[in-house]
């Protein structure tokens, strides 16, 4: 019996340090966000599947760990963190990042896209010159870009709008991104910077008078209770997308790299599907809701996309690319 006891704590003291082996040769992954742990959020959905795909593909090599709700600091700590090393990747709006990498900010030119299908194929398009800029200006590895659909404008039941004239000297919720700023000037409202996570408290108080963003993020946030119209401008597509440190990267294996760059793809693809299922979903949740939703006429649409035509000199002043971009827009069906 004594010598049953010591044999079996032999085998338990063998397996718990193979376990604790394992633990330790895994690959640490603490991954940023700026939403909070709602399942409806595209984000999480992907994170989800990202981690689950991740694994398969490298045989359990890593060990990842979500931090929502900008708990790790806001989306401009979180790319600094990423720059340096200290932290491994994050998932923060386009706009965000643009500040770091300009050139990446080609992604939120106003009036560009005809379609979520075509701003998709062009992404596809511009995939590895994308990378190369984020890598080069910013210091970070993009991995995946999650379409989450058309910027639409929400304001305030004091600030109905109903077309373009209507907005004038609107204060309206604006990132950190010399771009949105400029075609909201252009557009005749107010930009006020106010981060992500201030949104809510921004629009409950009167701080500003609206915000754009996807319906889904509106819904997902609970911004549609501090609002009262929305006024479907289409100005822009918004995007999330996935980086990862280019100081991490670089300490990886190339199966390891392969792995996560596949696992981040496939589950980008994923999310593209369910957004599309859901699209028609949240504007009845917002009708419902109380939100009054109006489409501009092709008249107001055509206005507004002259409007932001100082947007795109001002634009081609600074950066060489754009009309290479431009054309490449109109080149992919």
């Amino acid at each position: 019996m004594k010598r049953f006891l010591v044999a079996f704590l032999v085998c338990t003291a063998m397996l718990l340090a193979q376990t604790q082996a394992q633990a330790a040769s895994k690959i640490t992954v603490i991954v940023a966000s700026s939403v909070d742990t709602s399942e409806q959020n595209y984000m999480n959905v992907t994170y989800k599947k990202l981690v689950e795909l991740a694994q398969k593909y490298s045989d359990n090599a890593f060990d990842c760990a979500l931090f929502p709700s900008m708990q790790l600091g806001d989306e401009q700590e979180t790319v600094r963190a990423l720059q340096l090393g200290t932290l491994q990747m994050s998932m923060l709006a386009t706009n965000n990042y643009a500040p770091f990498a300009p050139s990446c900010g080609w992604v939120n030119m106003p009036y560009m896209f005809d379609s979520l299908e075509e701003f998709r194929a062009l992404v596809d398009a511009m995939w590895d010159q994308n990378n190369e800029w984020a890598i080069k200006e910013g210091g970070c590895r993009l991995l995946c870009i999650l379409y989450i659909g058309y910027r639409q404008l929400t304001t305030s039941a004091k600030h109905p709008v109903r077309k373009l004239a209507d907005a004038k000297g609107i204060k309206i919720r604006t990132p950190q991104n010399a771009l949105m700023v400029s075609t909201f000037k252009a557009l005749g409202l107010e930009p006020t910077a106010v981060s992500f996570a201030e949104t809510f408290n921004a629009l409950q108080q009167g701080v500003v008078d609206g915000q754009d963003n996807p319906l889904s993020t509106v819904r997902n946030e609970g911004w549609y209770e501090v609002q009262k119209y929305i006024y479907n401008t289409t100005h822009l597509i918004a995007s999330l997308e996935l980086f990862a440190s280019n100081v991490f990267w670089g300490e990886m294996t190339e199966a390891d790299q392969q792995a996560f760059a596949t696992a981040a793809k496939e589950a980008a693809e994923y999310s593209w599907t369910l957004y599309m299922e859901g699209l028609a979903n949240d504007i009845h949740f917002m009708q419902d809701s109380g939100l009054t939703v109006t489409d501009p006429s092709e008249e107001e649409h055509e206005k507004m996309k002259q409007a932001v035509e100082p947007v795109y000199d001002y634009l081609r002043s600074q950066y060489d690319w754009v009309d290479d971009v431009l054309e490449l827009v109109n080149s992919v069906e």
